[in-house]
């Protein structure tokens, strides 16, 4: 009774979900044309790969650069929650709006709105130095987050990520359980019991260079961060939801809007509204 419960609650917020997205659907960003295959897979699979290098947006070589020095101030700092994750301050993210600046690019906000199909919220971004080694914990173990029906995360790595450093993975849409087969509460999973509800071989290892970008579902897949063995994991994560999201108490921006509006020369009217309350 209670999986028939789940079941029911979960097609009906679907429901909504999609009613919500086909009524929207004539008001869309137009998609750049070499985007159309990255929106296409992250519709198939719930996670596409690419490269800051093929994105080729402006001002990513200034975005590095603060990214790059920001990321090495983190060195040496007192992990956070997990005892495995170091990140800057708000604060500190504020004083590099060339990091946060490349989130709102309008090809990048074109890309979340065609995946999320509504109108698109910047939450911004998360830089992280992932330390090497420890324990499994925390998101290091495999979840699936429920801020709402579909995020959009960009997964930005800033040092070479090989299978013992820590890679992002993922199980696609279609090789994982459906949301509502899940208990409730079920939190965190362990590898043993993750073979259960996937096997090993669906399990899949985003491994890649200095500038790998992945793009990510993680509302819609089962993820986690790889402990990694040969050297910490350095990452920026930009951050993107509907502007009603089902839990708009997890969608908080994670940056001072009003502090970034008034360094940035003029902005366009989509990425106004996509910082806009």
């Amino acid at each position: 009774m209670a999986l028939v419960k789940r079941f029911l609650a979960a097609q009906q917020r679907r429901l909504v979900n999609w009613d919500q997205r086909r009524r929207h659907h004539p008001a869309l960003p137009a998609l750049d044309p070499r985007d159309r295959d990255l929106v296409a897979a992250l519709q198939r699979e719930g996670s596409a790969l690419s490269s800051i290098g093929a994105l080729g947006l402006p001002g990513t070589e200034a975005m590095l650069a603060a990214a790059d020095r920001l990321a090495a101030s983190t060195l040496g700092r007192t992990p956070g929650k997990g005892g495995f994750n170091i990140q800057p301050s708000a604060a500190e993210l504020d004083a590099n709006p060339e990091i946060i600046a490349w989130g709102l690019d309008e090809r990048l906000l074109a890309i979340a709105a065609n995946y999320i199909g509504l109108p698109v919220d910047y939450r911004g971004v998360v830089l992280r130095r992932d330390i090497a080694g420890g324990t499994s914990t925390e998101t290091r173990l495999w979840h699936r987050d429920d801020e709402d029906v579909r995020i959009l995360k960009i997964i930005v790595y800033l040092n070479d990520v090989g299978p013992d450093g820590g890679p992002y993975e993922f199980v696609a849409k279609h090789d994982g359980p459906a949301p509502w087969r899940l208990p409730p509460r079920l939190g965190r999973i362990e590898d043993p019991e993750m073979a259960r509800w996937a096997a090993r071989e669906r399990w899949r290892s985003c491994t890649g260079t200095r500038g790998t970008a992945v793009f990510s579902d993680t509302c819609s897949v089962l993820h986690r961060g790889l402990i990694g063995t040969a050297a910490d994991r350095l990452t920026l994560f930009f951050c993107y939801n509907s502007k009603q999201p089902v839990h708009p108490e997890w969608c908080e921006p994670l940056f001072d809007r009003t502090t970034f509006l008034s360094r940035r020369e003029a902005l366009s009217p989509a990425q106004q509204a996509a910082i806009a309350p």
